[in-house]
């Protein structure tokens, strides 16, 4: 057990020990608590093919995680962003144009979706500051992280516009 913790510090990138409050820890929490409710609403879904669209984006949590920590390069990150856009424009096709914006709250699942989309768009600006904060330490940044998180808050304002 250490005490780092105690006083306001962690481990952190390649196991360095980083401030609780440095853009590292503040992109990792957030993609943490995203996943936990990612999970949470999974367990309300009852089509089987939203089941495994759900559970396949907390798998990439988990590796998008550990490849900031290690900062190493998202293997899966090209693949998994066409996947992401091509499910995008499925779920778009099947929603269609939409003129309003719409108000939060009309069902338990679809609120649920909205909450796992605004964590993910978070999760994104979160990323932007880590990304600075990189540079700023030449430290390699990988791009794919920046543009899974926004095309998964995409995807994820279409699922969530089908189920109004």
């Amino acid at each position: 057990m250490s005490d780092r913790g105690d006083k306001g510090m962690t481990s952190g990138e390649c196991n360095l020990t980083v401030s609780k409050d440095s853009p590292f820890v503040e992109v990792v929490g957030t993609i943490d608590r995203f996943q936990a409710r990612l999970g949470w609403t999974r367990v309300v879904i009852s089509d089987d093919k939203e089941k495994k669209i759900f559970l396949q984006i907390g798998k990439d949590l988990n590796e998008i995680m550990g490849s900031l920590y290690l900062t190493t390069k998202w293997k899966n990150g090209k693949k998994r962003i066409e996947e992401i856009e091509k499910e995008a424009e499925n779920y778009k096709i099947k929603v269609g144009d939409f003129k309003d914006f719409l108000i939060p709250g009309e069902n338990e699942i679809e609120s649920r979706i909205n909450i796992c989309r605004t964590d993910c768009r978070e999760a994104e600006r979160k990323m932007v500051t880590l990304k600075l904060d990189r540079e700023d330490k030449e430290i390699e940044f990988d791009e794919d992280l920046l543009k899974y998180f926004n095309k998964l808050s995409y995807l994820l304002n279409w699922v969530w516009r089908t189920k109004f």
